[in-house]
């Protein structure tokens, strides 16, 4: 447990004996010393535990936004990599102007696809099946090969 975690729940601890906050302050800085949170932070849980607050970790917070991970560049890179499986991530990258981690991202998390040799490639052969069915596939030691 970290220390801020540790003065949380000494928090708690006093508020639930009925010390007060700027003794609460006082314990917590014979006990921590250097690493003791700030005045106002102790203040701040006491009133959050007074109140009602049971838990002691950090609520989750939401993170930035991705702006580039949307419908529309999903559908674009997905048009781009049927059009032709052989386009490098940069390559993607310079087609659709969004960073080189949102496309992998794309490619591996939305489209199920990852790089074989020089070409991306489904993990199941489902996803170019589905969008291009005159493709004639044969059989081979049990697996599925386009004639293209």
């Amino acid at each position: 447990m970290s220390d801020f975690a540790e003065q949380r729940s000494a928090i708690k601890f006093c508020l639930r004996n009925e010390i007060s906050a700027a003794e609460t302050f006082r314990m917590l800085q014979r006990a921590f010393g250097e690493s003791t949170m700030s005045q106002k932070n102790v203040y701040k849980w006491y009133k959050d535990f007074k109140e009602g607050r049971e838990r002691t970790d950090d609520l989750e917070r939401p993170g930035r936004l991705s702006t580039s991970i949307d419908e529309q560049h999903v559908k674009k890179i997905k048009e781009l990599v049927l059009e032709n499986r052989r386009l490098t991530i940069r390559d993607l990258v310079d087609m659709v102007g969004i960073s080189f981690g949102s496309v992998q991202t794309i490619l591996k998390d939305h489209l199920g696809l990852r790089k074989v040799k020089s070409c991306l490639v489904p993990k199941t052969l489902n996803f170019f099946v589905s969008f291009s069915p005159k493709i004639p596939l044969i059989s081979f030691r049990n697996r599925l090969i386009h004639l293209t």
